[in-house]
Formats: C-alpha cells, sequence, structure tokens
C-alpha cells in the first residue's frame, strides 16, 4: 500500500515538473508585450467590441452607398428591329404590362438612345436624353441634323420634404451614432474589466507561490520525520501525520496552479491575443501607476442629485434612446407631410423643335383607404414606448448608481477589516520571532506561521484593488474619462 502511495506522489510530482518545463519552453519562445500594449490590444481586438465596429462598418456602407445616389447615372439603350419589319401599334395591342413603357416604344419607334440623370440632396433632377430613331440611321439628311436631345429638371416645392434618399441617410446617421456611443461605453468597460483580470492574476500568482512554498515545507517536514524513524526519534504515526499533510499541500498547488492557468487563459482570450504572446504579472508596471494615480485624484463625493444627472447625461443607453426618439419623431413628421397636396415645379428643353417650357404639377390623394390614420397611430404608439423605455432605463440607471456606491462603501469596510488583520499578522510574526530566538516554537512552525501573515498581506492588496476597480466603475458610470 505504502508503495502504492510512492508510485502515485512520484506520478504526481513528475507530471508538476513536466507542466513546468512546458511552461518554461513556451515562456523562452513566447513574445513579451507590455500592459499597456495588451490593453490597448484588446480594446481593439475583443469579440465584442470588433461586433460592434462591423456594425459601424455596416453603417457607413450604407450611408455611402446612400451618396451614390447624388452621383450622375448614365443607362445607353437600344431597341432595335433585327428582323421583319415595325408598325406602330394601336392601344387594343396592349396587354396591360408595362403599358406606359410599351406606349412610349411604340409612338417612337426603334432607337437608340442615351439617357442621364442627375439627383440633388435638395430634392432637383436633372435629366437629359439623346436618341436616335432606328429608321433616321438610313437617312442622310436626319443624319446629318444629328440626335433628338430633352433636357429637363423637376423640384417639390410643397410640401417642403426630404427627400427618400436624404430621410433614410438621416436615420442612418443617427444609427451610426448610437453605434459610436455604444463602441466608447464597451471600450471604457473592457478596460476596467481587463484591470480587474489582472489585479486577481496578481492575487493568484501570490497565492500560487504561497502554495508552492507550502508544498516545499511539507516535503522538507517528512524528509525530517523519516530520518528520525532511521534513529529512532519518530514512529509511524508521525510519518503517516507528515504524508497527510504534504498530501493535502500538493492537493492545494495543484489547485491553485489550475485556478491561475485558467483564469490566465480566460484572460488572454478576453484580450483576445495572439497565440505566443505573453503579458508579464508585474505589480510596479508604469501603466498601472498611471491608472492608480489618476483614480485616486478622482473626489466623487458629490450630492446624489449631481451624480444622478452626471449619469443620465453621460449613460450611452439614455443618449441611445433620445436618438431613438428623434428618429421616430422624424419618422411622424414625414409620414404627415408625405400625404399632403404634392406641387412640383418641372422645366423641359427639346432640341428637335428648339422648343422650352416650363410647369407647375399637382397630386393629392383625396382617399387613401385609412393607410394614412394607420401609419399615423404606429408612429404614436412607436413615440410612447419610446417615452415609457426612457422612464425604464433612467429608473434602472439609479439602482445601478446606488448599487455602485453602496458597494464602494462595504468595499471600504473591508479594507479596514484587511487592514486590521494585517496588523495584527505583523504583531503575531513580532512575538513569533521572539519565540524562535528564545526556543519556544521551530524553524518549522515559524516557516508556517510566516505563510499566513503573507496571506493576510495578500487579502489586504486585493481589498485595495476592489476599491479601485470599484471606483473606476464609478467613474465610468458618471462619464469620467482617462
Amino acid at each position: 500500500m505504502n508503495r502504492i502511495r510512492k508510485i502515485n506522489s512520484f506520478f504526481i510530482l513528475f507530471l508538476i515538473i513536466f507542466t513546468s518545463f512546458i511552461l518554461t519552453g513556451e515562456n523562452v519562445q513566447a513574445k513579451d508585450i507590455s500592459l499597456e500594449e495588451a490593453f490597448n490590444w484588446g480594446i481593439e481586438n475583443n469579440s465584442s467590441i470588433k461586433e460592434i465596429k462591423d456594425s459601424i462598418e455596416t453603417i457607413e456602407r450604407s450611408l455611402n452607398l446612400i451618396d451614390t445616389e447624388y452621383g450622375f447615372k448614365t443607362k445607353i439603350s437600344a431597341n432595335p428591329i433585327i428582323a421583319g419589319g415595325f408598325e406602330e401599334q394601336t392601344d387594343d395591342s396592349s396587354n396591360g404590362v408595362n403599358g406606359g413603357d410599351s406606349s412610349s416604344e411604340s409612338s417612337d419607334g426603334p432607337k437608340i438612345s442615351l439617357k442621364t440623370t442627375k439627383l440633388f440632396p435638395n430634392g432637383i433632377i436633372l435629366q437629359s436624353e439623346t436618341s436616335l430613331k432606328e429608321e433616321d440611321l438610313f437617312d442622310l439628311e436626319k443624319l446629318l441634323e444629328g440626335p433628338t436631345s430633352t433636357f429637363s429638371a423637376t423640384k417639390r416645392l410643397y410640401p417642403v420634404l426630404p427627400i427618400k434618399s436624404e430621410q433614410e441617410k438621416y436615420l442612418a446617421s443617427n444609427n451610426l451614432l448610437k453605434a459610436r456611443e455604444n463602441l466608447t461605453w464597451q471600450q471604457e468597460y473592457k478596460k476596467i474589466e481587463f484591470l480587474e483580470s489582472y489585479f486577481n492574476l496578481l492575487g493568484l500568482q501570490e497565492r500560487l507561490s504561497l502554495a508552492e512554498t507550502n508544498f516545499q515545507y511539507a516535503k522538507s517536514d517528512l524528509n525530517k520525520i523519516l530520518k528520525k524513524i532511521e534513529i529512532g526519534e519518530a514512529g509511524e504515526r508521525q510519518e503517516i501525520e507528515a504524508k497527510i499533510v504534504l498530501k493535502k499541500a500538493e492537493i492545494n498547488f495543484l489547485q491553485a496552479q489550475n485556478t491561475f492557468l485558467q483564469q490566465k487563459n480566460r484572460w488572454y482570450l478576453n484580450l483576445n491575443l495572439p497565440e505566443g504572446t505573453e503579458v508579464p504579472l508585474m505589480e510596479d508596471s508604469p501603466f498601472l501607476e498611471e491608472i492608480i494615480k489618476w483614480t485616486d485624484s478622482l473626489e466623487l463625493n458629490l450630492k446624489e442629485e449631481e451624480l444622478m444627472n452626471l449619469a443620465v447625461d453621460n449613460y450611452y443607453r439614455i443618449r441611445n434612446i433620445l436618438l431613438d426618439q428623434d428618429s421616430s419623431q422624424k419618422e411622424a413628421e414625414w409620414n404627415l407631410a408625405k400625404n399632403k397636396a404634392q406641387v412640383n415645379l418641372f422645366g423641359a428643353y427639346s432640341s428637335k423643335d428648339n422648343s422650352w417650357g416650363i410647369g407647375i404639377e399637382l397630386n393629392y390623394d383625396i382617399s387613401d383607404g385609412g393607410k394614412q390614420k394607420i401609419e399615423d397611430e404606429g408612429y404614436q404608439a412607436k413615440l410612447e414606448n419610446l417615452k415609457d423605455d426612457y422612464l425604464q432605463i433612467v429608473s434602472e440607471l439609479k439602482l445601478e448608481l446606488y448599487d455602485l456606491i453602496n458597494q464602494q462603501e462595504i468595499k471600504n469596510l473591508n479594507l479596514e477589516e484587511k487592514l486590521m488583520s494585517w496588523e495584527k499578522a505583523k504583531l503575531e510574526e513580532e512575538s513569533y520571532q521572539i519565540q524562535l530566538k528564545q526556543g519556544l516554537i521551530s524553524d518549522s512552525e515559524f516557516q508556517y506561521k510566516m505563510l499566513g501573515w503573507q496571506e493576510s498581506e495578500i487579502n489586504l492588496e486585493s481589498a485595495k484593488d476592489e476599491i479601485l476597480i470599484n471606483k473606476l466603475r464609478l467613474a465610468h458610470f458618471l462619464g469620467f474619462r482617462k
């Protein structure tokens, strides 16, 4: 039975050494980057951040697509008769499909035309068409006269309403502002998340070191017991007790190692770091010191009303709901105006007979079957829902703000308790040092006590880190940016 235990212990020790060797080999080959570089990389390449960036690029493409509506558009068309003859069609021959186009082509006959249009953001539409009939291709006199050219311009006078592309551009621009607000907020949030994970890793690294030290102490104690057994100063009971202590220390060490590696890999994944990249874990990083200095300089002891006003003014969801309200209000106004009587001004010139003309066109739908009323009701309902959403977000914001403030108070109290525990541990350290010198306790007992004192120091640093992180969250919530 003892042999089996020794084999298992040897196997676990071999596994630890082998794992450490692999990790050491990876670190040699890995590319080290600073904490600041890691943060900057994560802010640009984190998976959730990249999704927001992709949505921004999609909106920007849609805006660029809308702008193409204002470019010159030229179209050439030809409908020659390949075989047979051509006769003008009468109204009886029309089958009702594309009737307008068919009548136009039948009256003019087969021709080749070049049409250019230009749309302006203010709604002016310019159009020119140059055409030549097929029958004129074989008439020298007609060819010498040149093709027929027409120019026309159209502009809506009433109602004063943005054209469709401008409406789409307005709504897309609001969506772009929303996406950018979201990106800015989430990037700042990610910075705090990365920093919190980094602090946790520092603490886990310290605890891993303590667990490894404790494991080494337990092995040393077992070896001492085995030597005492050889000279008859210890028995089987002491050996079993030492092995139990060693096994527990071994388990704690492996658990600490696994927890550290899991958290480290999760942090790297959140940063989306390239494979083979390593970030040294150091408490005295200049980048870290700068963040701590800036956080300590923040004065957040404001009145409750002032804090709430700052939160409402800077919370991205509030800003986004206001943009949604603006978009919906505009859509409602446009929908109300589009079914009013429409007055269009147009002008045209034809080179065929050197004629020109200016006119006004009036259109009005006397009845639309109730469509306008239903659409207006839909927009009003949407606006009411957005108002309710706004009030709901403000209520949630208030609760979240109070939670952050309360958490800060709790963490301050926790820091006080950890500070007292650390001071108590320092006093115990002094007492045990005196007892060690007087021979009242052994070196082994003193070493184990030192581990407990170091644990209290780690807990104290973790409490300070928690206060820093919560203060950063509160500052972010209120709109303070570094």
